[in-house]
């Protein structure tokens, strides 16, 4: 059975990466789009219906599942309206541009018949993927500390009426736009959940009035560390993209994993005594949007789950809510 998809908001991201992934996926077919701007729809095929509102696209036709990409503060409005429709839903991180927004999602969803999931795309990384497997067989032994470093450059010039930067609409800046991403992957290579989770803020390069960076750390629940860095001011030019998982038996260290995009290199370093780090092969050519699609069609059909639960949703947006809070800008 094909699944009639629908995209709510259309920017690069959805464009550049679900769009593609869409395309090729062999169950999926995508129906509708909607976006505020009309330019958007240029270059769509005349089969795919193009529509402004979200509620014009739900009372146009059959609609099983929709990818919401819309800014940070129209999440809960957007999941509501395609939530009563009993459309099922794949919705972009952060849940909301709040964590009172993203309360009042949660409480929509879980009272409609509809599947949700949150859109973690670099869970599905083939890279880390692989990693996650070998945690899973002890092959680094126990794990003890984590180091994730995940920036970009992205000045207030860098698009026209750029949401991201703007607290209203997205929350916050560097930090509420990287750090999920980062937070929820660290889950699933340390595999445990974090309990404590402390923060700084800066904003010492770009000119806008949220964060431009920020340093996370994070306690988990069997013991392990982890220290996360996100930025909007590191130029592309610099290494930006670095993940160390350290265990009492070796390390991981992947390099431009985090993205969008497939690829990257991965290496393992074995704790004995004089050994050589090692390459690891891995799939250097499937989309982590790609991968993320299939699990999301596959666990609306009650199979293995491969993406977070509401409750490890809401939990990590309280754990980064009250960091927030503690050290504010």
């Amino acid at each position: 059975m094909v699944v009639r998809f629908g995209i709510v908001g259309f920017g690069w991201v959805a464009r550049d990466y679900m769009l593609p992934a869409l395309r090729k996926h062999p169950s999926a077919e995508l129906v509708a789009v909607v976006s505020i701007r009309e330019e958007d729809f240029n270059g769509l095929p005349p089969e795919i219906g193009t529509y402004t509102t979200v509620q014009a696209m739900l009372g146009a036709g059959p609609l099983d599942a929709v990818y919401v990409a819309s800014p940070n503060h129209l999440h809960a409005e957007h999941v509501a309206a395609c939530a009563a429709a009993g459309v099922d839903i794949l919705c972009e991180k952060p849940l909301a541009h709040t964590y009172a927004a993203a309360a009042e999602l949660v409480r929509t969803v879980r009272a409609a018949d509809s599947y949700f999931a949150t859109a973690f795309d670099q869970r599905h990384h083939p890279a880390h993927r692989l990693m996650q497997s070998w945690v899973a067989s002890g092959r680094l032994g126990t794990i003890t500390q984590a180091r994730l470093d995940y920036a970009c450059w992205l000045p207030a010039g860098w698009s026209a009426n750029n949401w991201r930067i703007d607290r209203k609409r997205a929350g916050g800046g560097a930090i509420i736009d990287l750090a999920p991403h980062g937070l929820d992957l660290l889950e699933l290579l340390v595999g445990q959940p974090i309990e404590q989770l402390q923060l700084y803020q800066q904003r010492v390069v770009q000119d806008y009035e949220v964060d431009d960076g920020g340093v996370l750390i994070a306690k988990f629940g069997g013991g392990a560390l982890g220290v996360h860095s996100v930025g909007y001011n590191r130029p592309e030019t610099l290494p930006r993209r670095r993940l160390e998982l350290i265990g009492t038996r070796g390390m991981l260290l992947a390099e431009n994993t985090m993205g969008q995009d497939p690829g990257g290199r991965l290496t393992f370093l074995a704790a004995d005594p004089g050994a050589a780090p090692q390459e690891v092969s891995f799939d250097q050519t499937t989309s982590p949007f790609y991968l993320q699609l299939d699990a999301f069609l596959r666990d609306r059909r009650g199979g293995v789950n491969l993406v977070r639960t509401l409750d490890d949703d809401i939990r990590l947006a309280k754990l980064l809510d009250d960091a927030l809070a503690a050290n504010p800008l």
